[in-house]
């Protein structure tokens, strides 16, 4: 009777166990649907407005004098000391002296070559006088002239060809020729300035001897010089003589304006460019001097300029119609360092001003910029 009472307790327990299960699965809320809500992209646009744009090449170059002469000696001499010394950053005047070798003993040989060829002319006057009347006031009048310590009068020309003959045999054309050519020698004891302008490398110094074809520096004219560039092969038919050239130096900022002054015929075997000469002046310029410069092309072009970063595949960009992102192909007509100007954009079009989670065919809401 006991074990039959257990058994039946035991029903029960697990009845009211399901019954109460039961209810509070009843009282539990069903979960609500989530709303499904579409993500509105919202993406910045540009209107296109097509215009006119002067092209400009950027480019850095190295720059030179213009005038620049490597200063050599053509004899043998001690250099003279002078009050101005031929040292770098000293300016000359043109025709003024640069350099003096000692010429004394040089010198006084052309001065006993010529005192010899004076004494010469006046040996002949007499026969002059008597055979040669027509000329003979004329060489009296150069020997009256005659200075030992100037250089050579040209001698008066013969009157006829009995003259002429005479004068070659009394060896006044070969004595006359031999002086002028040791004057010329001599000249080249004082070296001259060719141009105005500043030593740039200086050799040598006072009281040293210097052997004939000695290199003894460098001199330039400072007030003029030449940019020379490379410019690649696409862009050279846009550079002729006389186009505009912004310069600008990045270490001094500094600003200048030139023009191209020659373009060379050569191209570079390994860079497959061609030089272009940019001529210059202005001041804090410098030998050797690293400039960047804008030159201005010869071509019209009527496109847009945008960021170089919104060029998809570097031919494509992004538009908007109808609130669908297009994938448009552009042309590239020329490329900086951060933009591009290119032609193929109809005036009105709108540029997606973005390129990261765009893609063909997308739908968004444009903002204008």
């Amino acid at each position: 009777m006991l074990k039959r009472k257990s058994i039946l307790l035991g029903i029960l327990v697990i009845i009211a166990t399901t019954v109460l299960a039961f209810v509070f699965a009843g009282m539990k809320k069903a979960p609500q649907e989530r709303e499904l809500v579409a993500k509105e992209i919202i993406v910045p646009v540009q209107t296109i407005k097509n215009g006119k744009i002067d092209l400009e090449l950027s480019v850095v170059g190295n720059l030179e004098a213009r005038d620049k002469v490597d200063v050599y000696t053509e004899v043998t001499g001690i250099l003279m000391p002078s009050p101005k010394q031929f040292l770098e950053g000293v300016r000359f005047s043109g025709g003024e002296t640069l350099l003096s070798l000692n010429d004394e003993e040089f010198r006084s040989e052309v001065l006993s070559l010529r005192s010899s060829f004076m004494n010469e002319i006046a040996t002949i006057l007499p026969d002059l006088k008597f055979d040669y009347p027509e000329s003979y006031a004329t060489w009296e009048n150069y020997l009256k002239e005659f200075d030992v310590e100037k250089e050579l009068a040209p001698i008066p020309a013969a009157q006829n060809e009995k003259e002429k003959y005479y004068l070659a045999g009394k060896d006044i054309y070969t004595d006359y020729y031999t002086i002028k050519s040791q004057e010329k020698e001599l000249s080249k004891y004082q070296i001259v300035a060719p141009f105005s302008g500043e030593v740039i490398e200086s050799d040598i110094k006072a009281g040293t001897l210097v052997i004939a074809g000695q290199k003894l520096g460098e001199f330039a004219n400072t007030n003029a010089y030449d940019l020379v560039v490379g410019v690649d092969l696409n862009n050279l038919s846009g550079i002729k003589k006389g186009n505009k050239v912004t310069l600008y130096s990045e270490s001094t900022n500094g600003k200048w304006s030139g023009v191209v002054r020659r373009i060379s015929n050569k191209v570079d075997d390994e860079t497959q460019m061609v030089d272009v000469y940019i001529a210059v002046t202005g001041n804090d310029l410098k030998e050797g001097m690293f400039l960047s410069a804008d030159i201005q092309l010869l071509k019209e072009v009527v496109g847009v300029e945008i960021p170089r970063k919104l060029l998809v595949n570097s031919e494509y960009v992004y538009t908007v119609t109808d609130g669908i992102v297009n994938q448009q192909k552009v042309v590239i007509v020329q490329k900086k360092t951060d933009s591009v100007i290119l032609e193929g954009l109809e005036d009105n079009a709108l540029l997606v001003l973005k390129t990261t989670g765009m893609h063909k065919g997308i739908s968004v809401t444009t903002r204008e910029q």
